[in-house]
């Protein structure tokens, strides 16, 4: 890493509504177009054909669940109102990458500026039941590392609120 690119690491977790399952949890982070559609500054996606299979962290190959070819990408575009001293227009193209794991999916998301979040979404088990758990690590410039925070922070409990609104439709 040079000495200009800077890292970040977030954690944000939700508690899963009672009667929500592990499996239902997986099952929804694994439903990769409503993963998108819960993204508050989201405009459009579409899914990719990989040219390459994206590069995936040890951490995270030992986790993977299924077929590495079932793998998905999109090309995704967001308004961004945080327009850093005007270097971003309103509409930034990230590419996503999804790739399922055991308790969840992992999720690379690299945005113009060289900007990459990892990821990990997972259900996990809480001393009062399950939660959700979304662990990010940010790197970009260190100029921009605390607008990509700032977004992060701003925008992941309206993330959860969906996911868990779903869950609670859905459980059994």
């Amino acid at each position: 890493m040079s000495f200009f690119t800077g890292s970040a690491h977030l954690v944000h977790s939700s508690k899963l509504p009672a009667g929500a399952t592990k499996e239902s949890g997986i099952a929804m982070l694994s439903d990769h177009e409503f993963f998108l559609h819960c993204d508050p500054h989201l405009s459009k996606f579409e899914a990719l054909t990989p040219d390459a299979a994206p590069e995936i962290p040890e951490n995270i190959r030992d986790k993977m669940r299924g077929d590495e070819s079932k793998r998905e990408s999109y090309s995704v575009t967001d308004i961004v109102h945080t327009i850093p001293a005007g270097l971003w227009d309103s509409n930034v193209v990230s590419t996503y990458e999804f790739t399922d794991i055991s308790d969840g999916v992992f999720v690379r998301i690299r945005s113009p500026l060289s900007i990459v979040m990892d990821t990990v979404w997972e259900i996990k088990e809480a001393e009062d039941g399950l939660e959700l758990v979304e662990d990010i690590t940010i790197t970009c410039s260190r100029l921009l590392l605390p607008v990509v925070r700032s977004q992060c922070e701003g925008g992941w409990a309206k993330i959860h609120a969906k996911m868990l609104s779903r869950l609670e439709e859905t459980k059994a």
